[in-house]
């Protein structure tokens, strides 16, 4: 099994790493099925009236570096802006529109869990309904009805509150922690990778992406978009929606520049037949959402900041790539 990372030198990345060194990561080995949603979930989601034009809940978005905002009426929550809307329209339109209001903005929806919710339970909602999930509880203590219209059920009942979301991110941060089930990256992985040059623009990125539905390219230093089999490039970074926000989006930077600026130069990969247990546990300690899987590593040195089987390297035959819903998805599945 091998993580490979290369190199950063970015004081970011340096203050990074440090606190990786300082934070280790404890567990308690406990049970797939043990888990609820209770020790997991988000606390006290950031939320946006819809009456919110569509460039300031962006903004909320940016200024807090969050990528779901919850939209809510009349305190009540109608949907979830996320990353991969503001992809959309910037991919159709080149710009957020400022006439727009987030109620007029096509939104995520979302599932109902309340606290005693066991995460295998709302992940397979998640999955299933290809939702998000938001965690609500009754006034009275008795939580909220179940049914099949779980946003009309949640605005026609007045003595609720929500009180937190589970991303895909969370689930993986339990689900390190559990012991049942731990397929290999081989059998989970998604093989939807694109590439991209890293002097192409920033919008050609943003069209990759909302085409083929997916969250990030791979940025390499010689080539251009590659939607069938990937051959071994020097890789040179990451361009995925979080540096769009963060990078781009948040700094009014025009779409029409090279992405290499705005792209993630660190990256970890991990070998195929890495177990998702161990890749669940470093993309909780390192923050990620995807992590790109190779057939195999020639490391050039070793990074003391992580894990005994992660190692420095520039040059992979990538083969795949697993994401947090991935690792969501293959943990819910057959259980």
């Amino acid at each position: 099994m091998t993580y490979k990372a290369s190199s950063s030198t970015s004081n970011d990345d340096h203050k990074r790493n440090g606190s990786i060194r300082s934070n280790k990561y404890h567990s308690r080995e406990i049970g797939i099925k043990e888990l609820t949603v209770e020790h997991f979930m988000t606390k006290k989601p950031i939320v946006a009236r819809s009456v919110v034009n569509f460039p300031g809940g962006v903004d909320v978005m940016t200024t807090n570096n969050i990528s779901n905002l919850v939209v809510v009426e009349n305190r009540r929550p109608i949907g979830i802006l996320t990353e991969r809307e503001i992809l959309r329209y910037l991919s159709n339109y080149k710009t957020i529109p400022s006439g727009r209001l987030l109620k007029d903005v096509v939104l995520q929806p979302f599932c109902k869990v309340r606290l005693d919710t066991m995460l295998l339970e709302a992940a397979r909602k998640m999955i299933v309904k290809k939702c998000r999930v938001l965690v609500f509880e009754g006034a009275d203590g008795a939580g909220i009805r179940e049914g099949d219209s779980e946003i009309h059920d949640i605005n026609q009942d007045n003595n609720y509150e929500l009180i937190g979301t589970i991303t895909a991110s969370d689930m993986v941060r339990a689900f390190a922690q559990q012991t049942d089930r731990n397929p290999t990256l081989k059998a989970v992985m998604s093989k939807k990778i694109a590439f991209i040059s890293c002097n192409d623009p920033i919008f050609d990125a943003i069209n990759i992406m909302h085409t083929r539905n997916i969250g990030s390219v791979i940025v390499v230093e010689d080539g251009k978009n590659d939607i069938s089999k990937p051959v071994k490039r020097r890789l040179y970074g990451i361009f995925t929606e979080r540096d769009l926000m963060t990078k781009v989006v948040a700094n009014d930077v025009s779409i029409d520049e090279a992405v290499r600026e705005y792209c993630s130069t660190e990256i970890l990969t991990a070998a195929v037949e890495t177990k998702a247990i161990e890749a669940a546990k470093v993309m909780h300690l390192r923050k990620l959402k995807r992590l790109p899987v190779t057939i195999a590593a020639t490391a050039t040195k070793e990074s003391s900041s992580l894990t005994k089987s992660i190692q420095v390297d520039d040059k992979y035959n990538l083969v795949g790539i697993v994401t947090a819903r991935d690792l969501v998805d293959a943990f819910q599945h057959n259980t």
